[in-house]
């Protein structure tokens, strides 16, 4: 896992770098290797996964980098079924930090937009990967577009391990804050 880093585009990975500080609350959609660099980083981590493989994978490198603070959750109907209710059963109710980045099907990513908006504090980041994939731009268009939060497009580049990404970075109001 090349050290942990996200497989994101490398300028999202740079902003992250600037925001997250050992007191941020993160929850990602799609573990991997974002959900342990998070770990490393912010005070709690709570990942939703829908791979058992990856699921498995993710939870083998969680143990051998000791990382306490990070909550995986395996849920194979994801978004379908559980995906409120596991944040739900959480003792945070907001997030400084979400990160929509899983599963890759359109059906389950329009769905997941549905609520995923809701558990960023105000002042908090909501940051949606592959905005290039057409499931995605859809999803955007129809739950975040509408929305009054600050949106950067992050243009199609390069990841840390040469793949194309994009995305986008919503950061909800806080009362006073200018769009």
């Amino acid at each position: 896992m090349n050290n942990y880093l996200p497989r994101l585009n490398v300028q999202t990975v740079e902003f992250l770098k600037k925001i997250i500080t050992s007191k941020s609350l993160v929850f990602e959609t799609g573990s991997g290797n974002s959900t342990i660099w998070f770990g490393k980083q912010a005070k709690k981590v709570v990942s939703l996964e829908s791979n058992k493989g990856w699921y498995e994978r993710v939870q083998e490198f969680r143990r051998k980098e000791n990382l306490q603070n990070v909550k995986l959750y395996f849920d194979p109907n994801y978004p379908k079924k559980q995906f409120k209710e596991i944040l739900e059963s959480e003792d945070i109710i907001e997030y400084d930090i979400v990160l929509h980045d899983g599963p890759f099907t359109a059906g389950s990513r329009i769905l997941a937009m549905r609520f995923i908006h809701l558990f960023v504090r105000a002042g908090g980041y909501l940051i949606i990967d592959d905005t290039h994939a057409l499931a995605v731009r859809a999803g955007i268009k129809e739950y975040f577009d509408t929305l009054d939060w600050k949106k950067s497009d992050i243009p199609y580049g390069k990841d840390a391990f040469g793949s194309g990404k994009s995305a986008a970075i919503y950061q909800k109001p806080v009362q006073g804050m200018r769009k």
